[in-house]
Order: structure tokens, then C-alpha cells, then sequence
């Protein structure tokens, strides 16, 4: 192999390296969703990080869910102490409107089947 050969190849390995790195992080780029609590002031947000190739899967779609579902948690202050029934009635409704929201804008169908169940089995 000549010199110029040589490095006509090593160009050309470059350019597929740095396609197939591009067609990686298209695919593995990490999204966010915000959680938020339904709330008159200033709502909480919590961003939940995860791969658009983990909703091609039941068990990464299940683990997105529970992410989405500790994010909501966390906004809608779960993990507080004792609380009056109205108080519990209000963090129950934040939870659902939270979830329900995250669920709605990643809009994919393993998810959505999710929080379907998940809904139904809450009653």
C-alpha cells in the first residue's frame, strides 16, 4: 500500500468512526421530562434522565416509569411525616397529575401501557 493510499484509507475510517459516533449519540442522547406538582405557586420540577433506546424495551420503559414515578415523589413532597387525610388527598392528586404529565409528553406506547396498568390497578 502506498503512502497516499494509506491515508486516503485512514481518512476514510475516520469519517465512518465519526458517523457511527454521531448515529450513537442520536440514539443514546439522554432527554429529560420534567415532574411537576400542580400547584398555585411556582410548580417543582424534577428532571428525570433516560435514553430513547430505554423505551424500546418493557424493562427499560419499566424503569423509566419508576424514575418518573421518584420524581414525582420528590415534587409532590411523598416523604413527609403524618398528614391530615385532605393533605394525603392533595399529595395523591399531585402524584397522578405529575406522572400522568411525564407520561404524556415522552409519548410512547411502552410507557403509556405503563401508566395504563399501573392506573387501573390504583383503581
Amino acid at each position: 500500500m502506498t503512502r497516499s493510499t494509506g491515508f486516503f484509507v485512514h481518512r476514510a475510517l475516520e469519517r465512518v468512526s465519526a458517523g457511527a459516533a454521531a448515529i450513537a449519540l442520536t440514539f443514546f442522547a439522554l432527554v429529560s421530562v420534567d415532574a411537576r406538582a400542580a400547584d398555585t405557586q411556582a410548580p417543582a420540577s424534577v428532571k428525570v434522565a433516560y435514553s430513547e433506546v430505554a423505551l424500546n424495551s418493557p424493562a427499560g420503559a419499566a424503569e423509566v416509569y419508576l424514575k418518573i414515578k421518584h420524581a414525582a415523589r420528590k415534587v409532590c413532597d411523598v416523604y413527609t411525616g403524618a398528614r391530615t387525610l385532605q393533605t394525603q388527598i392533595a399529595v395523591n392528586k399531585c402524584m397522578d397529575i405529575a406522572v400522568s404529565d411525564a407520561v404524556l409528553k415522552i409519548d410512547r406506547p411502552r410507557l403509556t401501557t405503563l401508566h395504563a396498568a399501573d392506573s387501573r390497578n390504583l383503581g
